[in-house]
């Protein structure tokens, strides 16, 4: 966490400590919005670092590069310059059998220009020697480059997948948090409206919470919405999707499923959460939970549907709590 926000952090740390009364949870809400995006902005700072970084290697990458290629280059004008020399040479001997007086005269001119044209031959061979050498070790050089690269890349999306992952899930009951809850939410009505399937959507919201902390404490109220994510996660099928919206409550996507289905499966919970024994300080304490649902219509948005649900979570309260309203 950036050290300009730790003052913050440590007054929120405060006030939750000494409870909080409702007129001051929006205050509390609004710095935990200001810490969060500090917080990504840090992310944020250390990402753009770790590019300009990555740039730098690549431009020298690029370099050497350029350094090899010219190499290359050199080595093409060397054998230019070696295919001159030698027609150069071979012209001269020509010239120099066709005034060469007696036998003895012609050995000893193609003796020199044997020995020359042997000596151009040996330097050239010893010049592309090290040019390939040279030209070697810039490869393997690069190539360790690129494979220390790879692994930093790999290393670092590894590292940022793990941190997303980690923002996109509740620390207390270990659900998916309601950021994910966004992303899980845009997906499920895109298939909705692809495959034109049944798409569900619920809230749950823990009947009289305030009085569980009030009475039991906050570490009461904190086991009690562990006990309800893991009585829920039991009991969900495969596809269905639950999240902490905030507080004490939760919502649920449940793809392909028809109202009927959604109802019995939601009762199941329900009953199930009221069930649960729960007991702190040695003494039982009854939890139930109100439910509102309704289904996705043609082509609704997201937001659409929660309030309609929402709804009927407030019709479920009216009526006395610890059941399951649809709309």
């Amino acid at each position: 966490m950036p050290e300009r926000l730790l003052p913050l952090a440590e007054s929120m740390r405060g006030r939750l400590a000494h409870g909080l009364n409702w007129y001051e949870l929006l205050p509390l809400l609004d710095d935990v919005a200001v810490l969060a995006l500090g917080i990504s902005d840090h992310g944020q700072l250390e990402l753009q670092r770790y590019l300009a970084e990555l740039n730098e290697r690549f431009d020298h990458f690029i370099d050497q590069l350029h350094i090899t290629s010219e190499g290359h280059n050199q080595s093409q004008d060397a054998a230019h310059q070696l295919d001159r020399s030698l027609r150069e040479q071979v012209g001269g001997l020509r010239d120099s059998v066709n005034q060469a007086p007696d036998a003895a005269g012609l050995r000893r001119v193609l003796e020199n220009r044997l020995d020359g044209l042997v000596g151009t031959l040996d330097e050239h061979r010893k010049q592309r020697e090290l040019r390939d050498q040279e030209t070697a070790e810039r490869l393997q050089g690069l190539a360790q480059r690129v494979a220390s690269m790879e692994q930093e890349a790999q290393h670092y999306r590894e590292n940022l997948e793990v941190q997303r992952q980690k923002a996109l899930l509740d620390p207390l009951t270990g659900l998916p948090n309601r950021a994910a809850w966004g992303e899980r939410l845009d997906r499920a009505i895109s298939q909705r409206e692809q495959e034109g399937s049944d798409l569900q959507v619920a809230i749950f919201d823990l009947d009289h919470f305030k009085a569980i902390n009030d009475g039991y404490g906050h570490l009461a109220g904190d086991k009690v919405l562990k006990i309800v994510a893991t009585v829920l996660g039991r009991r969900l099928r495969s596809g269905d999707f639950l999240a902490r919206f905030g507080g004490e409550e939760f919502v649920l996507l449940m793809p392909e499923t028809q109202p009927e289905a959604a109802a019995a499966l939601l009762e199941t919970l329900r009953s199930s959460i009221e069930a649960c024994p729960f007991h702190f300080k040695g003494e039982r304490v009854t939890i139930t939970v109100s439910i509102g649902s309704t289904a996705f219509a043609s082509g609704e948005p997201g937001d659409s549907a929660l309030k309609r649900a929402d709804q009927a979570l407030y019709k479920a309260k009216a009526a006395g709590r610890n059941q399951v309203q649809q709309s």
